[in-house]
């Protein structure tokens, strides 16, 4: 009970650890940690879409409703847990890594929490209604480029903010076909040569989602790399994340299949949830 004690305070340090580093996560992310008391009601100051973004099974199950201002709400969470085999007298005799062993459990935990977060946030522009004025689909150029300054502006004026692109940085680099190099300003073409992409478009701010491979397969790309959100600023982060923060280690008892031996299973198990604060009015333009 000692070791699973230590393995589950090593894999809590990990995991919040890995949170403070992620300078995405820090910007965009309201994180709420049940076991440093921290409230886990969230309140909107403006009337939003919420998302509440849970994948199961390999699929998006997203639920949508509307909040007005001065709404309260909490983010429900739920226990996903990682299956383990390990004689714990392995651990004890120092021929299984302690430090490799739990290395890789808060890493499969932060993969999940980042898959909820980034596939959740285009799950929820897929989710809401397609209304034209706001939905754009074509390739950005020169014959283009009204239509989507056109589409900026109407995402900035629907919610009164000012308005950020959000995309991967392969969709973002599409905004380079936007900009002629003649009149593309100094710190434009230093941007371009530095990030591959504009820093900034006409200064709209562009905010870059961090591209995901589903889990052990490379050849599958969680998110979009041919689409752009627009978003107006009503808030600044825009993603809602509950965690119990405390793992637990349980053990699962042998199953149909396992060696009737000393070898035995345990699940790794970690609450957590995620919603997605969206506008009620944005915008997507998706590459043709």
């Amino acid at each position: 009970e000692t070791v699973f004690e230590l393995i589950e305070s090593d894999i809590d340090f990990k995991i919040e650890t890995g949170f403070k580093d992620s300078e995405w996560f820090n910007d965009y992310v309201d994180m709420r940690n049940l076991k440093l008391g921290d409230s886990e009601e969230y309140w909107t100051r403006e009337n939003i879409m919420l998302v509440v973004a849970e994948i199961a099974r390999g699929q998006h199950d997203l639920t949508l409703q509307g909040l007005n201002e001065g709404t309260s709400f909490t983010v429900h969470t739920k226990n996903y847990g990682i299956k383990i085999g390990r004689d714990i007298d392995l651990i004890l005799l120092g021929r299984i890594d302690f430090t490799e062993l739990t290395d890789k459990i808060a890493e499969a935990f932060a993969y999940k929490i980042q898959e909820l977060c980034f596939t959740g946030i285009y799950g929820a522009a897929n989710k809401l209604p397609n209304k034209s004025q706001f939905v754009k689909t074509g390739v950005l150029g020169k014959d283009t480029k009204e239509q989507f300054d056109t589409l900026i502006e109407d995402v900035g004026t629907a919610n009164n903010a000012e308005v950020i692109i959000m995309g991967t940085k392969t969709a973002l680099k599409k905004l380079n076909d936007l900009t002629d190099v003649d009149w593309r300003s100094q710190s434009q073409k230093e941007s371009v040569a530095n990030l591959g992409r504009l820093g900034h478009y006409e200064g709209t701010e562009l905010i870059e989602i961090p591209q995901r491979f589903a889990l052990n397969d490379v050849t599958k790309k969680l998110i979009d790399n041919k689409k752009l959100l627009i978003f107006a600023k009503t808030q600044e982060k825009f993603v809602w994340f509950t965690d119990k923060g405390e793992t637990e280690i349980v053990e699962a008892g042998l199953q149909k299949g396992d060696l009737a031996d000393d070898f035995q299973t345990y699940e790794v198990q970690r609450g957590f949830g995620v919603s997605v604060v969206l506008p009620q009015y944005f915008g997507t333009w998706s590459f043709s």
